[in-house]
């Protein structure tokens, strides 16, 4: 089952057509900002995570040139990786069943799927429209090329923070 299909199965559509938001999250749901990474720092996009804070993001791995597939939960502001499929081994991808707090190992349909339960913080991304990255979140896929920048940091947005 695709992760699309998986977020829309929890019940939750995509709050808007257009990466940049401005609202405020409601009580409950999570949404991620992502912020330049070089430069001043500033909100580039805003979106809803999917149910229970959940999203993906996808690249074309640079070394095997194979599709990779990290999803996500946010759980109390914390960003946990949950799983990593991939179809081929390359560099940077895991290659024993205990690698990054690896909770399990299968192959499946020609698959590697990693089930994770590893924290990661903020992450720091490097775009490159080759590489295809794009970031899942409910309805949407947000090609992160389109925004124009080259490195982006993707966090929980700070509910705190005033608009």
């Amino acid at each position: 089952m695709t992760l699309r299909r998986q977020l829309r199965q929890g019940g939750m559509a995509a709050l808007v057509a257009v990466p940049l938001l401005t609202s405020p999250a409601r009580a409950g749901e999570v949404w991620l900002c992502l912020t330049e990474t070089r430069g001043d720092g500033h909100e580039v996009a805003r979106l809803p995570a999917g149910p229970d804070g959940a999203f993906a993001l996808s690249f074309i791995h640079s070394v095997s040139r194979t599709p990779v597939t990290d999803t996500y939960h946010v759980v109390d502001g914390q960003i946990i990786q949950t799983s990593e499929v991939f179809q081929a081994h390359g560099a940077g991808l895991p290659s024993i069943a205990n690698d990054m707090e690896a909770t399990g190992w299968r192959h499946e349909e020609g698959k590697f799927i990693i089930e994770l339960d590893r924290p990661t913080g903020p992450i720091p991304l490097r775009i490159q429209a080759q590489f295809k990255n794009t970031l899942h979140t409910a309805d949407t896929d947000l090609p992160l090329a389109r925004l124009g920048y080259n490195a982006l940091t993707l966090a929980p947005c700070d509910e705190e923070r005033p608009y």
